[in-house]
């Protein structure tokens, strides 16, 4: 079975792809500030840290380090890690997002 679909052109193609652009670009920006805490900081401007829970596994494993029970050099080791694998995690979800728009 075959399915036409119909294809704007000239300035109406424009348009609808501006406005398919604009949507999905926007569910990632929201989804991405939905999982992200902002912080204003007088010198920077807002500054965009990790989601609440991600602060609070960041903040035991501090915890970890200062009691001693994790030499620091392996809790910065770990700690690195989770930022760069949730970094690559929301680098997906944008790249799905400029996915969906072009779809």
């Amino acid at each position: 079975m075959t399915e036409t679909i119909a294809v704007p052109t000239g300035p109406d193609a424009a348009t609808a792809t501006r406005g398919a652009l604009r949507i999905g670009h926007g569910a990632v920006l929201r989804a991405i500030e939905k999982n992200t805490v902002g912080v204003v900081v007088p010198a920077l401007g807002t500054v965009r840290l990790p989601p609440p829970q991600t602060l609070a596994w960041l903040a035991g494993l501090t915890a970890l380090a200062v009691l001693e029970i994790v030499e620091w050099p392996v809790a910065v080791a770990i700690g690195a890690g989770h930022l760069l694998a949730q970094q690559t995690h929301l680098q997906l979800l944008h790249d799905f997002g400029e996915a969906l728009e072009e779809a």
